[in-house]
């Protein structure tokens, strides 16, 4: 079963992925609409992590953007051939919209530590990744054990210029910039938006991280050459390719690098 399911993730360009149960993470549920498409009895949750190229995270967010549109395909093909190869089990995929609190879920797979920053640190990629989220009724073999957690250093409380970081390791999405920015909610921070701040590009938290040291660009990561293919993202009309059903208004609205 564990073979069957590398080669369809394999396949579809997801390497970097593993897995937890279901019960680790019950009681952690974010109460978002997209809750109920949880499938019943779930048993096992897979994380996938995918990786950005550093430079592309500070300089072009509608890279980044690209990454996770295309990061949703991937996932809607990889649950289709699931669905196939694995008939009698569902398989529902999350990315933006998930009601899993992905980055405690990817440690709990062994997939990186949680950093104070509220970013999973993955010893590949270091917090230049996002999490894509895949749940099933099938019980597949765990990959990792407890979550871990970063080395707290503080840097990025410290410098966080909207105090969104706490040393209690809270994160408060109202208060930072960047997300703010993204939403277009009224914050705290709405001053510094006033301001002119260059909030797409504010990623202070991954610039003083030790974890990002030794980190550089993604680009022969399979993931990244296929995100980079225009054919993987357009159809030859020129329009958007569906995206697990989601619409492409729904994507157009999506925040570009959370």
């Amino acid at each position: 079963m564990t073979g069957l399911l590398s080669l369809i993730m394999n396949a579809n360009n997801l390497f970097d992925y593993g897995v937890c149960a279901y019960s680790k993470i019950t009681d952690m549920l974010i109460e978002c609409p997209s809750k109920n498409r949880i499938p019943k009895s779930a048993e096992s949750v897979i994380c996938v992590v995918f990786p950005t190229n550093t430079d592309a995270v500070f300089a072009d967010p509608n890279e980044v953007f690209n990454l996770r549109r295309v990061a949703s395909q991937m996932l809607e093909l990889t649950c289709t051939a699931l669905r196939k190869a694995f008939n009698e089990y569902s398989f529902e995929w999350f990315l933006d919209d998930s009601p899993v609190p992905d980055v405690t879920a990817a440690s709990f797979c062994g997939l990186g530590a949680v950093g104070d920053s509220g970013l999973l640190l993955s010893p590949h990629y270091g917090s230049f990744c996002f999490i894509g989220i895949i749940i099933t009724d099938l019980i597949v073999p765990e990959t990792g054990d407890e979550v871990t957690y970063c080395i707290h250093c503080k840097k990025c409380i410290v410098r966080c210029p909207a105090g969104a970081l706490s040393e209690s390791g809270g994160f408060d999405k109202a208060r930072c910039v960047k997300y703010a920015a993204s939403n277009a909610s009224r914050s705290p921070n709405t001053f510094l938006l006033r301001q002119g701040a260059a909030v797409k590009g504010c990623n202070i938290c991954r610039e003083v991280c030790p974890y990002n040291k030794n980190i550089g660009r993604a680009d022969n990561h399979p993931f990244i050459k296929v995100a980079t293919n225009p054919d993987s993202i357009y159809t030859s009309e020129g329009g958007y390719k569906p995206m697990g059903g989601l619409g492409q208004e729904k994507f157009r609205k999506l925040p570009d690098d959370f």
